[in-house]
């Protein structure tokens, strides 16, 4: 059965402790300690590749895949590309649909996507560190809100000092019940923004840094990158995709737990890593995971069945 076929079938298309000289820092280093041992001894679940698909197309627009998002269109997903700034749907079977080339003042560095009720799709620009809100319209409506007019950004900022321009916001993604919007800082340091329905506020702001289980056996904290994310609505909990490390998060926004998932898999008898992972995006209903690579002409659209811990 081809690839396109199988999915269709599937989818029916649509530390240490440091030295205590305090109660609260005891607190405080045994809360860091249990979110280390539950991140270290969690099931790791793995996956199970339902298929994947070349996905880059220059020729579009769409050599340097970055975000990913279901759309409110059932088949699609949203994503934009590094190349050059555009909106593109995404078939789930990997075909290229409709491209939304976005005004030069968009900027080229895309990163982000994240699909609304109300059919506006959230985008983010790392280097300009703003959120466009794009009506896919004709033509295309577009509105650019840049973090640094949110209220409560300057307790942001302080934590941002330093931050290198390649490595500002990430990954964005929705909650379609309250509407909230979370916005990731991919390093340096690794922020969670968890932003009002409006884009008016910044509501909380939460370190994804060691202390709260974010790391990796691959590399360093310093080199540990977060991607993408995406929202899960049964759980409520965030999936973080991470480039560098190979690896998904999956935070509890909550009790801020974490445990992690290996971007690992099996094909033909052969045990595989998922390279380069730029976007995640869940299909709770159908049970489905999809993870966009961006890895140049390699570039793929890899689809999962959902793990369950």
């Amino acid at each position: 059965m081809s690839e396109h076929k199988l999915l269709r079938s599937k989818i029916g298309f649509s530390r240490r402790f440091p030295k205590l000289r305090t109660l609260a820092s005891f607190a405080s280093a045994t809360i860091a300690f249990l979110a280390w041992i539950e991140l270290a001894h969690a099931d790791n679940p793995g996956l199970t590749l339902i298929a994947s698909f070349k996905v880059a197309d220059k020729s579009e627009g769409f050599s340097e895949p970055s975000g990913l998002s279901l759309s409110i269109a059932e088949g699609f997903l949203w994503s934009v590309s590094d190349a050059e700034p555009g909106l593109h749907l995404l078939g789930t079977d990997g075909v290229l649909g409709n491209s939304f080339k976005l005004p030069s003042l968009a900027g080229s560095d895309l990163e982000g996507v994240a699909s609304r009720k109300d059919g506006s799709v959230l985008v983010l620009q790392e280097t300009d560190r703003s959120i466009l809100v794009v009506h896919p319209t004709d033509p295309i409506q577009l509105t650019t809100i840049p973090l640094t007019s949110l209220k409560g950004y300057s307790d942001a900022a302080e934590l941002l000092v330093g931050n290198p321009l390649n490595k500002g916001p990430e990954g964005i993604t929705v909650d379609p019940d309250t509407g909230r919007v979370f916005v990731v800082i991919e390093g340096q340091p690794r922020l969670l923004l968890v932003l009002s329905p409006e884009l008016t506020d910044i509501e909380e702001i939460i370190p994804l840094d060691r202390e709260a289980g974010f790391m990796s056996d691959r590399v360093g904290d310093d080199e540990l990158d977060l991607s993408g994310l995406a929202w899960s609505r049964s759980s409520r909990y965030l999936w973080i995709v991470s480039d560098k490390s190979r690896q998904i998060f999956v935070y509890n926004p909550k009790s801020k737990s974490v445990k992690s998932i290996s971007l690992t898999f099996t094909e033909d008898g052969k045990q595989k890593e998922v390279k380069h992972p730029e976007g995640i995006a869940l299909d709770e209903t159908r049970g489905l995971l999809y993870i966009l690579t961006d890895d140049a002409k390699k570039s793929r659209l890899y689809v999962f069945n959902i793990p369950k811990f």
